[in-house]
């Protein structure tokens, strides 16, 4: 799974867990007494408006976590390695270097407990997503979550202007923004995430992974948060600094994400142009070409 495509299912996650913080923080729902005052009709229809309100952010989340697990249950292509192999490479390696407690045979290494903070981290580092996620939930499981964050922050605070280090931090936070599902505790760790990419950015500006998940959690907001502006902004930021750099073939989402954005808003005529920009450096894209086929075919091939 490429760099794009991680962060993508990361921002879900963040993006679930600022709904879950909206839903935490609106008002109780209460049921109002009909009388005959106009006054008391007015705050009842405010009241059934605020419900209807309530239950659609309710689905919208609901719809947010099935694309995570279909996302994640997705077909990956054959040459992936699967987490058992994952497991038994990371066994080695701690073997060959350290001696580390994981270090035990490769017949035990599904047994083993996870071991100390730091050799999560350096497992959560080599985890592709879905190895991630499969890690948060044995990380939640043997009560090791608040240590593991301990770790991170620790380190996030002894390098304040390595943006790698403060992304990881992101990256962990976002992790448990997952595995809290939709309640308080995503809405905090979501917030916590934001705050540790924009540490991340302010420590390198131009690190794409930092702004690229930053630009793409709030591409998923739903519209009733006014979010889409702040997310083309990001998405066109970073295009213009993928201009400066060595291009790689993940770079091609961005303009991806940003023409459907522009799209998602009604400007058509900036969608496309986003997307034919991006294939004049990614000739032959399928997806960016497949989007500009059917916007034509929908303005009648103009």
């Amino acid at each position: 799974m490429n760099t794009a495509t991680a962060a993508v299912l990361s921002s879900f996650a963040f993006a679930i867990g600022g709904v879950s913080t909206f839903l935490a923080l609106s008002p109780a729902r209460s049921e109002t007494t009909v009388q005959a005052s106009n006054d008391t009709v007015t705050r009842t229809t405010e009241n059934v408006d605020l419900q209807s309100s309530m239950r659609a952010l309710e689905e919208t989340v609901a719809d947010l976590q099935q694309q995570i697990a279909l996302a994640m249950t997705a077909p990956r292509t054959p040459a992936q390695i699967d987490n058992d192999a994952i497991a038994l490479a990371v066994a080695a390696y701690f073997a060959q270097a350290d001696g580390s407690p994981l270090a035990a045979g490769a017949e035990d290494v599904g047994k083993e407990t996870l071991g100390s903070p730091a050799d999560i981290m350096a497992l959560l580092a080599d985890a592709d997503q879905l190895g991630t996620t499969s890690l948060w939930k044995k990380i939640i499981a043997e009560g090791l979550e608040e240590e593991v964050l301990a770790a991170f922050k620790a380190a996030a605070e002894a390098s304040p202007n390595d943006p790698e280090v403060q992304y990881a931090l992101a990256k962990a936070y976002l992790g448990m923004t997952q595995e809290a599902g939709n309640g308080p505790l995503a809405g905090k760790y979501a917030t916590l995430a934001d705050q540790a990419l924009d540490q991340a950015l302010e420590a390198d500006p131009q690190h794409w992974e930092s702004r690229f998940t930053k630009a793409t959690a709030l591409s998923f907001w739903p519209p009733v948060f006014g979010k889409q502006s702040a997310a083309i902004q990001e998405f066109e930021t970073l295009v213009g600094q993928q201009t400066g750099m060595a291009q790689e073939p993940h770079f091609a989402q961005t303009h991806l994400l940003l023409g459907n954005m522009y799209q998602q808003t009604g400007q058509m005529n900036q969608a496309i142009a986003a997307w034919q920009l991006g294939l004049e450096s990614f000739p032959g894209n399928a997806e960016l070409m497949t989007q500009i086929a059917l916007a034509q075919a929908a303005s009648g091939g103009h």
